[in-house]
């Protein structure tokens, strides 16, 4: 398997696929631990881009459709069964792209999207960008997110590589903004969290513009980093999802998939 998909537990026999997508900065690790509370009945596939973890001497992406451009010669022969797509903040955004990109070229799609602690693809991210800064100021930046451990950012030679990688995902984050029109008829889940001070409900609202039916808004305690601080109240609504998606599909709808 390429190095940039991650699958902690391979399950080629499971009735359904998850395909997870990490915030700025972060990487498959975020996802891996989930193998040991999720559905049985469910494959696991983190997605590792270059810069990060196992990756981190790899020049990163800093413009989405270079990022999503590679992603398109991974992802589809993962689709060969029903898939979910679940991303986390800027995670969410770049699943999002893919799946327009997939849906333009004609070829399968998840069959549920989760989006995770994300304003809507049409907003843009802030009137000021933060990624050209220098490096005290963008450290600073950082530190208001509350996603970068204190000791990190204290930690100069550490710092020195990583911010390569978070200003590279910044870019992308406070770059790219959706102005197709490009809609879906998938269930769409949302998830924020309750103390986030960055997205707000009408940011995680936004993401119904493009989704036929009514999504479902989850909140949950926690930070924007809810996905690191509270994972078990995270996989009990994927496990939710999966639940409910193994029981609306027909055996042959399955079996066509496999």
């Amino acid at each position: 398997m390429s190095k940039w998909l991650v699958n902690p537990t391979p399950r080629p026999n499971a009735d359904l696929r998850l395909i997870c997508f990490p915030y700025a900065g972060g990487n498959a690790a975020t996802f891996t631990p989930w193998i040991k509370q999720l559905s049985t009945d469910i494959e696991l596939i983190a997605i590792q881009a270059p810069g990060r973890a196992s990756r981190l001497f790899e020049t990163p992406y800093n413009k989405m459709d270079d990022l999503v451009d590679e992603l398109l010669t991974l992802i589809p022969p993962l689709l060969d069964k029903p898939t979910i797509f679940y991303g986390h903040s800027l995670g969410s955004r770049v699943a999002f792209e893919l799946m327009t990109r997939l849906k333009a070229q004609g070829l399968p799609l998840p069959v549920h999207f989760i989006a995770s602690g994300s304003r809507g693809p049409q907003a843009k991210a802030k009137e000021n960008a933060t990624y050209h800064l220098p490096d005290d100021a963008f450290m600073a930046e950082l530190e208001n997110l509350n996603g970068t451990p204190k000791a990190v950012l204290e930690n100069k030679e550490l710092m020195e590589l990583f911010l390569p990688l978070l200003r590279a995902d910044f870019e992308i984050a406070e770059t790219y903004q959706y102005t197709s029109q490009i809609t879906f008829d998938c269930p769409l889940s949302v998830l924020g969290g309750e103390q986030d001070s960055k997205i707000t409900h009408e940011h995680l609202q936004g993401w119904q513009e493009f989704f036929a039916l009514p999504a479902d808004i989850q909140i949950l305690p926690g930070d924007h980093f809810f996905i690191d601080s509270y994972p078990e109240l995270v996989t009990e609504q994927v496990n939710k999802i999966i639940g409910q998606l193994l029981a609306k599909l027909p055996a042959k709808a399955i079996s066509r998939y496999g």
